[in-house]
């Protein structure tokens, strides 16, 4: 399954720690007042805090987690996050999905940070995890002819709607 390029793109600067934030924009000289992370303030924005460690991240892969039945797991890296969505024994198309999902999820964070960053927004969790699910709907319905299920029914069982096709 095909997913957005501009995704494609902020999951392999996430991967490969070349995505814009705050530490990795110091380091190559451009003048940032505060290295800490715009989204917690609590700690350094670094690739691995944002999408692994950040408070607010956490919450949003919390209610991704809660969504689809599965054990929260800590990550120590962008990279084995990813490996956390993968379902032991489930068919490939269900761990596609499942990748899907990440790419999704780790593009929506992004956006959500720069959305409050640049344009004023306000932090917001659940906000963030709605825009994944409807995300991943979306490329979903679209892209394969055989997902015939609704919205509400991706929103209620996401894992009977993922092994449906």
């Amino acid at each position: 399954m095909k997913v957005l390029p501009s995704a494609q793109v902020t999951v392999w600067r996430v991967i490969e720690n070349k995505i814009a934030c705050r530490v990795n924009l110091g380091r190559r000289g451009f003048g940032i007042e505060s290295d800490l992370c715009c989204l917690c303030r609590r700690s350094e924005e670094t690739t691995n805090h944002l999408f692994c460690e950040c408070r607010v991240a956490w919450l949003i892969c919390n209610l991704c987690y809660d969504w689809l039945g599965i054990r929260s797991v800590d990550c120590m890296d962008p990279g084995s996050h990813f490996e956390h969505f993968k379902i032991l024994d489930a068919p490939i198309s269900v761990n596609l999905i499942m990748g899907n999902l990440w790419i999704a999820l780790v593009s929506e964070i992004w956006r959500h940070k720069n959305n409050y960053l640049f344009k004023g927004g306000v932090v917001d969790h659940t906000e963030v995890f709605s825009l994944t699910q409807i995300k991943v709907w979306s490329w979903i319905s679209s892209k394969i002819s055989s997902a015939n299920f609704s919205f509400s029914d991706w929103c209620v069982e996401p894992l009977v709607c993922m092994h449906s096709i």
